[in-house]
């Protein structure tokens, strides 16, 4: 299960879920699996940076 990771203090949390799949980044966002026009969210961040995907 892949999950979103913050490089300055390890934190960790759940990549968002879109209909029933887990979502995958293109570019700056997450997308569902179906396609950004079925769902998209911005990459979260922590510590004002941008959270980074890990498997």
């Amino acid at each position: 299960m892949a999950k979103l990771v913050c490089e300055e203090c390890g934190y960790e949390e759940p990549v968002p879920m879109h209909c029933g799949q887990e979502m995958h980044q293109a570019g700056d966002e997450l997308h569902c699996w179906m396609g950004p026009n079925c769902g998209v969210h911005p990459i979260p961040e922590h510590h004002g940076k941008k959270m980074k995907l890990a498997e």
